[in-house]
């Protein structure tokens, strides 16, 4: 199995390599020969002397970004913005070389068309290598052998997870130390040492999970583990799943693991702002024939004000006034209790039912955003009287209000809005708290407009 990693990681280099090479050679040939004016840039040869920098360049941002790893999922849309990523840094330090580094003149169109064709290449050719690699793993070639060490909740997902549609070319070789809790038709391993049991299955990932009352046997199988010099060892700790992305530091080497350490710096904020205005204004100057349409029909079909206003939670735990199409009768109170529609809730109306589940009443949000009391993408705002409640029943429940509410949300594109989960919502958006960028707002405003408006959850 090391020659195979070794061979498919030449063969996803030398794919970067030509693409990133070609993308500047075209751009080049384009701007000296084909575009007017390219002779006051000096000559083409010069201009191909500054290959070697750019696939260097390129090809270290691509490594730095985890591109080469040898991961057990490879989602194509994940690498693929991934590899946009690289491209962008690696163009970003190309500039900041050639001007204050470089005597020579350059020309700016050949750099600015390299950067759109590198980006078309090197996504091109991930995705004939990731074709490549699907069509050899159905013939067992680059297969990942994987022996799972304990048992429990987390080691029995793992393995489950391990037969996804988006996982491919894996064998799981066996459980060791199962006795206790075997995992469905996983072959059962014996021996006295782990290294013993590595040494006769030669798996390329050792996996070890345990429940939480069984600690110390962890810990004993981990300084096992530890010894293992060619095998790739992983720990499934017993956290939830919203505690991906917290970092693990240490004071004086006393390990810390910082349970609400997320935050936006300065410029984050700045950028998210940004973003949210410029977006905002934008997409109410569009949709507002639309926006005027939708007022005419609610005005038309049903008694009462065309805009809902409620008080909900939004960062700092500060409440703002909300903007909605009004999709429910005024004559008919919710009670003394809030609470969430449900499933042909007799209190909604019929223009209204329609706008729910196609998310048009969230519309007028947009002023929200453009007035900066909500942002395009951040958790959904819940109401004071729910959030007071949830408070005090749903640990970690404050950290939503770390940042900005959203009109739309990883846990909304995901599925769980309306009359679903809570505490799965909970754990969707501390999730997208604690691993937020840029690009991941940027990745659920597309999830948005592919399958985020229409829900079958929304009432």
């Amino acid at each position: 199995m090391k020659q195979s990693k070794r061979s498919l990681l030449a063969i996803r280099v030398a794919t970067d390599v030509i693409a990133v090479t070609a993308s500047w050679l075209l751009a080049g040939f384009l701007r000296f020969y084909v575009i007017p004016g390219g002779d006051t840039f000096g000559s083409f040869v010069s201009y191909l002397k500054l290959v070697g920098y750019v696939v260097l360049f390129n090809l270290y941002f691509i490594s730095r970004n985890g591109l080469y790893a040898d991961d057990l999922e490879h989602a194509w849309r994940k690498e693929a913005t991934a590899m946009v990523f690289s491209t962008f840094e690696a163009f970003l330090l190309l500039v900041v070389m050639l001007y204050f580094l470089y005597l020579g003149k350059i020309t700016r169109i050949a750099i600015g068309l390299h950067l759109i064709f590198s980006v078309i290449f090197l996504v091109t050719g991930r995705t004939f290598v990731s074709n490549y690699v699907k069509r050899a793993y159905a013939k067992g070639r680059y297969t990942r052998r994987i022996l799972l060490v304990g048992y429990g909740e987390n080691l029995t997902n793992f393995e489950r997870d391990l037969h996804s549609d988006t996982v491919e070319g894996i064998i799981v070789v066996g459980q060791y130390d199962g006795s206790d809790g075997p995992i469905g038709e996983v072959p059962q391993l014996n021996g006295t040492l782990l290294r013993d049991v590595v040494e006769a299955q030669k798996p390329d990932m050792v996996v070890i999970g345990y429940p939480p009352a069984e600690q110390q046997r962890q810990r004993a199988m981990i300084g096992q583990a530890v010894d293992l010099l060619n095998e790739r060892v992983i720990m499934l700790p017993n956290l939830p799943e919203s505690y991906i992305g917290t970092k693990v530091s240490d004071f004086r080497w006393t390990p810390m693991f910082t349970l609400n350490a997320a935050e936006m710096g300065v410029f984050q904020r700045m950028a998210k702002r940004t973003f949210d205005f410029v977006a905002s204004l934008c997409a109410l100057i569009i949709l507002s024939p639309l926006l005027a349409v939708i007022a005419l029909i609610i005005k038309l079909t049903s008694p009462g004000p065309v805009i809902f206003k409620q008080q909900r939670v939004t960062r700092d735990a500060e409440v703002f006034t909300m903007y909605k199409f009004r999709s429910m009768r005024t004559d008919m109170s919710e009670g003394d209790t809030a609470r969430w529609t449900v499933e042909n809730d007799p209190r909604v109306t019929r223009i209204g039912k329609f706008m729910r589940k196609t998310s048009i009443d969230e519309l007028p949000q947009l002023f929200n955003v453009l007035g900066g009391s909500m942002s395009l993408i951040g958790p959904r705002p819940e109401r004071p009287e729910l959030v007071e409640r949830f408070n005090d029943e749903i640990p970690g429940y404050r950290l939503r209000h770390r940042f900005k509410a959203g009109i739309s949300g990883w846990a909304q594109v995901n599925g769980w809005r309306g009359d679903t989960s809570l505490e799965r919502r909970i754990e969707f958006d501390l999730y997208y708290i604690r691993n937020w960028s840029f690009f991941f707002d940027m990745r659920i405003v597309l999830f948005t407009f592919l399958k985020g408006f229409v829900n079958e959850n929304a009432y």
